[in-house]
């Protein structure tokens, strides 16, 4: 990694809320797949298998507090350095905040408003190809699929109109695909070895958190 982005490692400086369900060890590992894959990959978070259980709610959320402000829209798609983006975001005088994090009070952006910000933020925050080739993701090997939103957190959440109507569709993909299972008589078994490989998972996570303290 570059010298910029190990100079923002103090835990003292990026004093970031968890999310509820977050251990510290799960953020970390969020941290370097937003940096790998960019953030709004969402799917390439999940797929990757680095933090199984978790549905895209939850880590748009947990972003959200990592980056330190509510708008997720100015760094969609690019890798930055979330440490450097929230110390930048806690300099920022006048502004709302809940959970650390800057709420939107002001109009929507522009399309042309967002390109210019992501061009900027690319610019003061993205990280090189080098280091995002350095970055190493951890791999359960869970048999779990893939987390979808529900219907509450889709139509509450911070999403565009777009992101709404595609996460409504995925899960409505995943409800009749469930309810196909169950007129087989096969999804009580695939939720049983689901619900063990969870509670394997959860216990590496956890005597990693107890070895690391």
């Amino acid at each position: 990694m570059s010298k910029q982005i190990v100079h923002h490692q103090s835990q003292s400086l990026w004093n970031y809320t968890l999310s509820p369900g977050w251990t510290m060890k799960e953020v970390e590992i969020l941290n370097l797949a937003l940096m790998k894959f960019g953030i709004g990959k969402w799917r390439k978070i999940i797929n990757s298998e680095c933090l199984p259980g978790k549905s895209i709610g939850q880590i748009y959320m947990q972003t959200q507090r990592l980056l330190g402000q509510q708008s997720l829209g100015e760094f969609m798609g690019l890798s930055v350095d979330l440490k450097k983006v929230y110390l930048h975001n806690m300099q920022k005088k006048n502004v709302f905040r809940k959970n650390n994090s800057i709420i939107n009070t002001g109009d929507n952006m522009t399309q042309e408003e967002r390109k210019k910000r992501i061009a900027e933020n690319k610019k003061n925050f993205g990280i090189s190809p080098a280091d995002i080739a350095l970055i190493k993701l951890p791999r359960y090997h869970v048999n779990s699929q893939t987390s979808f939103l529900s219907h509450d957190e889709i139509l509450e959440g911070n999403f565009t109109t777009v992101e709404k109507i595609n996460n409504l569709c995925a899960l409505k993909k995943d409800i009749l695909r469930k309810l196909k299972k169950i007129e087989n008589g096969e999804l009580e078994e695939a939720f049983d070895d689901e619900v063990e490989q969870k509670r394997r998972y959860k216990k590496v996570m956890t005597d990693s958190d107890s070895s690391s303290a």
